[in-house]
C-alpha cells in the first residue's frame, strides 16, 4: 500500500488528518485500525478517547506498541463488526476507511442503523477501481490473494443512498486520485440530521 506507484496508505493517512480536522474529535472510533495508520494524527488535546476496533487481534497488538503514548486514551477492541452481540461505542467521529469492502455495505449499514443513537458522523474512505484491479501491483500483490473472495466493489451513489435511507445524511464527499488510474472516496454522514 505504501508502493510509490500505489500511494495508498501516504494518502490514507492525509485523508484521516482531514476527518479529523473536520469533525468533532472528541470521542473518535476507528473501524478496521490495522497497523495504526493515522493515529499520529490524533491531537490529544482535543480527543478524550480513541476506541480502534478490529477483527485481528495481531492489529491491535501493533497498534498498542507503536502508540504507547495514547495509553489512557487508546482504547483496543478486539471485535467482529458484524456480531449481532458487538455494540459501537458512543463516538462523535467513527471513521471507516477502506472496510466497507470487506464487510459488504448493507450489513455494514445495518451494523450502523443498530447503533445510530451513539454516533455523530460517520466518515468513510471507499476504493474506486476505475476498470482495475482491486490489489495494485507491487511487490506484495500475492499478500492480498486470501482476500480476493469476501472483498465488494462498492459504488458511491448506492452506498450514498443506502447511508440515506438508513437515516444519515451526506455531508461532505471528496475524491482522491492514486498514482496507479484508482481513486479513493472519502463520504462523511451525519445522523443527527434529518
Amino acid at each position: 500500500m505504501a508502493d510509490h506507484e500505489v500511494y495508498q496508505l501516504q494518502e490514507l493517512n492525509q485523508i484521516t488528518k482531514e476527518q479529523l480536522a473536520d469533525n468533532d474529535c472528541t470521542y473518535v472510533g476507528i473501524c478496521g485500525i490495522a497497523g495504526g495508520n493515522g493515529l499520529e494524527n490524533i491531537n490529544i488535546t482535543d480527543t478524550n478517547r480513541i476506541f480502534a476496533m478490529d477483527i485481528n487481534a495481531n492489529y491491535l497488538n501493533t497498534c498498542r506498541k507503536r502508540y504507547s503514548h495514547l495509553e489512557g486514551r487508546l482504547e483496543l477492541i478486539h471485535c467482529d463488526l458484524l456480531s449481532g452481540e458487538f455494540t459501537l461505542p458512543a463516538t462523535t467521529l467513527l471513521i471507516c476507511n477502506l472496510i466497507i469492502e470487506y464487510l459488504g455495505e448493507v450489513p455494514f449499514l445495518d451494523m450502523l442503523n443498530r447503533n445510530k443513537a451513539k454516533i455523530g458522523v460517520v466518515s468513510c474512505v471507499i476504493q474506486k477501481n476505475n476498470r482495475n484491479s482491486f490489489v495494485s501491483a507491487s511487490n506484495f500483490a500475492s499478500h492480498f490473494d486470501p482476500l480476493q473472495p469476501i472483498h465488494n466493489n462498492i459504488n458511491e451513489d448506492r452506498l450514498k443512498s443506502i447511508f440515506n435511507a438508513h437515516g444519515f445524511t451526506s455531508i461532505k464527499q471528496k475524491n482522491y486520485d492514486l498514482p496507479n488510474g484508482k481513486e479513493l472516496v472519502r463520504m462523511d454522514f451525519d445522523c443527527s440530521r434529518k
